[in-house]
């Protein structure tokens, strides 16, 4: 992997400087940049073993959302949930990875462009799938789109290349909504990339009580981390750019990822490692209290309305409403307008579950509840295996050292079973002193687990997830895009 160099040296206009409340007739741009598959491990999260100056500067200057989440996590089903700002079980055969994207679910992007906003993208936006406008053509949620970047690509300047000709080819009197989607840090790595960048196995302070702490985790982690340091230089040459044009004082820039790192039981699954995410939000002119870091629950989902609020755009007359989530532009203003006393997560068919002869398969329904310190989970089959069947290679959880010494430790192991096991119908976490969800407390915490149960059933009824409503075979029978070779 070629290591992109870092880019941290940045202008006033994004690092420092006064925070004044936006004008009323100045729409902020958006500069949205987007992670593939990055757990919260930045240096403004703690995290010492991988170096994060540009992000740690954006948040610095900006918000550090410390309970943000996606609501499923796999890469097409939560980059359609942040698209239209609806759940993935409310999206049809969008709920699935490698799937194909209903035309008449409207993207956020869509709108912005529709009301004179000037959009473009670059590297991964949505996929694996195949998503169509409502004519054939291909979708390009409304913007143009500079072209994927390859994983490694020899390109000093990095993605703000790109980044710089949409803004000069952009009017001048627009607002801008710019995505940038890095294929950092998804897999396959280089191995012992961490080591060769002069990392050492005991820079890891901690290696979650789901994996083993040995070797071969922590220089797999490490790996992982060098990743995370490209994805950083990334932001700082999208940061650069900005600041070269002159418009960052009047710039939103998002810094997040689809979900959490991709290691067994977490890309696919839905602990905390697998669902909460980082969120970093600056914005010189708009944000209030620099330096903050936001306890408040948010969600993926929240990404439309809150962009649809800055564009002064009503999604009921656009075509995007109802949507699942709530704007937090109240929280970037730091007067919050409504509380969040929870947030939703799950998840339907992942990689496909083989049904010999057939264009379908199974998936592993899940539904969930974040409350307080504690997190409910219900597992809709419990007879079926989360990660696929082990005779195909358990294919739900990608290949890696820290697969192959699970399933090396065989099914006897804790560390098997942790990472591919079968699980009961029901589980609750208290992540206050359980992080790492290792300690299911359902069967002795029984009065807790059947109220945040009826919470959570009573919540997705109301939106009318089928699975609640018993037609959620319907996710299963959806047929599935094949992987390309």
């Amino acid at each position: 992997m070629i290591r992109l160099l870092s880019l941290a040296v940045a202008t006033a206009a994004v690092f420092a400087g006064p925070n004044l409340a936006p004008a009323a007739e100045a729409k902020p741009n958006i500069l949205f940049i987007i992670a593939d598959d990055a757990s919260p491990s930045f240096g403004c999260y703690g995290t010492k073993w991988a170096k994060t100056p540009n992000i740690d500067r954006l948040a610095a200057n900006g918000i550090t959302f410390m309970n943000s989440y996606v609501p499923t996590a796999k890469c097409a089903p939560c980059r359609a949930a942040i698209l239209t700002g609806r759940y993935p079980w409310l999206l049809e055969e969008a709920a699935n990875h490698q799937n194909f994207f209903p035309a008449k679910f409207k993207a956020f992007s869509e709108a912005l462009a529709e009301a004179g906003v000037a959009c473009g993208s670059a590297g991964k936006v949505w996929g694996p799938g195949s998503a169509t406008t409502t004519d054939g053509k291909t979708r390009t949620w409304g913007m143009t789109h500079a072209g994927p970047r390859k994983k490694g690509a020899k390109d000093a300047a990095g993605p703000g290349a790109a980044f710089k000709q949409f803004l000069a080819n952009k009017p001048a009197d627009k607002p801008f909504f710019y995505w940038f989607g890095s294929t950092n840090p998804h897999r396959p790595y280089k191995a012992d990339a961490g080591l060769d960048a002069g990392k050492k196995p005991a820079d890891i302070d901690r290696v979650p009580a789901f994996w083993p702490d040995n070797d071969t985790i922590r220089r797999d982690m490490l790996d992982y981390a060098t990743e995370i340091e490209d994805y950083d230089a990334e932001v700082g040459s999208l940061i650069k750019t900005l600041d070269e044009s002159g418009q960052a004082a009047n710039t939103l820039v998002i810094v997040t990822s689809d979900h959490g790192m991709p290691f067994p039981r977490s890309k696919g699954h839905n602990y905390d490692i697998s669902n909460r995410v980082p969120l970093i939000a600056c914005w010189p002119k708009g944000i209030v209290k620099p330096g903050r870091k936001v306890e408040a629950f948010t969600n993926h989902v929240d990404f439309a309305p809150t962009f649809l609020e800055l564009g002064g755009i009503d999604g009921k007359k656009v075509g995007l409403e109802p949507h699942s989530g709530v704007s937090f532009v109240d929280l970037l203003s730091d007067k919050p307008a409504h509380d969040r006393p929870h947030c939703l997560t799950g998840r339907e068919r992942n990689d496909v579950y083989a049904r010999p002869g057939s264009e379908t398969g199974l998936g592993y329904p899940i539904r969930a509840i974040r409350e307080g310190n504690f997190l409910y989970i219900h597992n809709f089959a419990p007879d079926r295996w989360p990660c696929g069947n082990p005779e195909l290679g358990f294919l739900d959880t990608d290949a890696s050292p820290a697969k192959k010494f699970a399933e090396d430790a065989g099914e006897k192991s804790p560390w098997w079973q942790f990472a591919f096991g079968k699980r009961p119908q029901e589980e609750l976490f208290d992540l206050s002193k359980d992080p790492d969800c290792v300690k299911n407390l359902a069967a002795e915490d029984t009065s807790r687990a059947h109220e945040m149960k009826a919470k959570l059933f009573t919540l997705l009824k109301a939106q009318g997830d089928p699975r609640i409503l018993g037609e959620g075979d319907a996710f299963d029978n959806y047929p599935t895009v094949k992987p390309k070779k």
